[in-house]
């Protein structure tokens, strides 16, 4: 064996070839946008609709009971003085 089967053998493209390559790189990229696009509307709009549903459920079984959907008032919590000799 030489010095000259040891070393790599690299294929020169031509310039139509770098640009059919260029063209297929951006096809690909182009149809993962797409897929990624789909996947993430078809999520947001599944959730949009499991939410809805999941008030509507919730709207039936407080008309079941009788009890008046409301909010809980936010509870805060009681303010609490530090003197200087508690401080870290």
């Amino acid at each position: 064996m030489t010095q000259n089967d040891s070393t790599p053998q690299f294929i020169k493209l031509t310039d139509e070839q770098v640009r059919a390559r260029k063209r297929r790189n951006i096809a690909i990229a182009c149809g993962l946008l797409l897929f990624i696009a789909t996947v993430y509307s078809i999520t947001v709009s599944r959730m949009h609709a499991n939410n809805e549903a999941r008030k509507a459920a919730e709207a039936a079984e407080n008309a079941a009971v009788g009890a008046v959907p409301s909010r809980a008032p936010a509870v805060e919590a009681p303010a609490v003085e530090v003197t200087p000799a508690e401080r870290p």
